[in-house]
């Protein structure tokens, strides 16, 4: 794929073996498409940028870093805990947006092993055109550099943020599911006091990503 660039952000703080597996898993799922990622350590794959920043802020501020480096007409992001099957990466806009895929599990690293179904917008499940996403990052940190946190929403999914983004955000879905994991590594506090919601849709095997009590074993 030629016209997309991969995006993928990651502090390093998932476990070492599960950074083996999920970079594994996201090159069966990109082919040759470029990709760039950026991280707090040295990868010696991608085009790597370095981060010294954490936080919400910080996803935006390197979201829009990637997207200058880029060159193609379309990027897709993709973040160090989430698993893509080839589907969601072959993905196309047919109108001016920002696309979030809305086939999207997730699956809990404590309690009984299980996935459930989320369709709601999430940066790691995000595919769009690069100059959309250019000029509204650029607005949003031109209003406010640091970002505060009702300016760290999903491009296209605030109201307060839409005189910037200028469009709204639109799900689609991908044939196979892509997979989220919650844990307690990332920024989300209540994923690290085990207090996420856990949607009611749920079952314990689906299609590519198979049954969650061996998948969640890879998580380690």
């Amino acid at each position: 794929m030629d016209d997309i660039t991969i995006i993928m952000l990651t502090p390093n703080r998932v476990p070492k073996e599960w950074a083996k597996f999920h970079k594994e898993k996201l090159m069966e799922a990109v082919g040759d498409t470029p990709i760039i990622t950026i991280s707090k350590e040295p990868l010696d794959w991608g085009i790597n940028l370095l981060q010294t920043e954490y936080g919400y802020p910080n996803i935006y501020k390197q979201m829009l870093r990637g997207a200058k480096l880029a060159t193609t007409e379309y990027i897709g992001m993709a973040d160090d805990d989430v698993l893509y099957p080839k589907s969601h990466f072959q993905f196309r806009p047919k109108e001016d947006g920002f696309y979030y895929n809305f086939n999207r599990w997730q699956l809990c690293t404590w309690g009984e092993p299980m996935y459930s179904h989320k369709p709601r917008c999430g940066n790691g499940c995000f595919i769009g055109k690069r100059e959309l996403v250019i000029e509204a990052l650029e607005k949003r940190v031109a209003a406010n550099p640091d970002l505060p946190h009702y300016f760290t929403k999903e491009l296209g999914t605030s109201r307060a943020m839409r005189k910037y983004d200028k469009f709204e955000s639109k799900p689609f879905y991908s044939e196979e599911p892509l997979m989220v994991f919650v844990h307690e590594f990332g920024a989300d506090s209540d994923a690290k006091r085990h207090r996420k919601i856990i949607w009611p849709v749920r079952a314990y095997d689906i299609p590519v990503w198979g049954r969650a009590e061996d998948l969640v074993k890879k998580f380690v």
